[in-house]
């Protein structure tokens, strides 16, 4: 009789147990959510301002001849891949091999956030993926950087006939190249290059609703630049 008795009470706390997870589940659940989902983590150390400071001096070094190449040891990788990253700037520029962003500023592993696509387009891909620095790492500045003799740009504003994809890419270009469309020939693609940076820097809270939020609540501040790759040296548009 006691051996049945305790059988009994240990079936109705399993019961109680089974019954209590059924209902705090989804509450649980959602507060798991809403953890994963919160704001950029307030670990990050860089404010819009000294990130693109940070920007600024990088580059000046570079333009010197004197970079330090900081960030760039065994000490640094193994930190990252216990902390996490923390960025100081989400970065869209083109894919061009002429234009490796973290050499143009002087820096190292987890630094910069990089989006590369040529023509710096802000696609929804490129543009998910600035969300995330900001959201997820934040990251307080975001940048678009175009640099001169861009390939992509030329082929936009000579109206280039490329393959359906290339072309599909190009496409995104044709609001620059309408811009310009008035000027010399000769005139056009250095000046789309100037025009662009600032056109899609302007674009990204149009297009993005979240980075247009983070730059009303004042966690995220833009800035757009473009890089001469014959001297090294960045205009920054801020």
């Amino acid at each position: 009789m006691t051996i049945y008795l305790s059988f009994i009470e240990n079936l109705s706390l399993a019961i109680i147990l089974a019954f209590g997870l059924v209902l705090f589940a989804p509450a649980l659940c959602s507060s798991a959510l809403a953890e994963d989902s919160h704001h950029a983590d307030a670990k990050n150390p860089w404010t819009a301002e000294t990130a693109l400071q940070a920007l600024k001096d990088g580059n000046e070094r570079v333009v010197k001849g004197t970079p330090i190449h900081p960030n760039s040891d065994q000490t640094t990788k193994t930190r990252l891949a216990q902390e996490g990253q923390f960025p100081l700037a989400a970065i869209l520029s083109c894919s061009d091999s002429r234009a490796p962003v973290e050499r143009i500023f002087d820096l190292g592993f987890g630094d910069i956030f990089s989006i590369r696509v040529a023509g710096a387009v802000p696609g929804v891909d490129e543009l998910g993926s600035i969300e995330y620095a900001v959201e997820h790492l934040g990251t307080p500045l975001a940048m678009v950087l175009h640099h001169t003799q861009c390939g992509a740009i030329t082929a936009a504003v000579m109206g280039a006939n490329e393959s359906d994809n290339i072309n599909s890419l190009l496409k995104h270009l044709d609001p620059v190249s309408k811009l310009v469309e008035k000027l010399p020939p000769e005139k056009r693609v250095a000046a789309a290059v100037a025009t662009s940076s600032v056109y899609f820097r302007d674009r990204l809270t149009t297009l993005s609703p979240v980075l247009a939020n983070a730059v009303k609540e004042g966690r995220l501040k833009l800035a757009s630049g473009v890089y001469d790759i014959s001297t090294g040296a960045v205009s920054f548009d801020d």
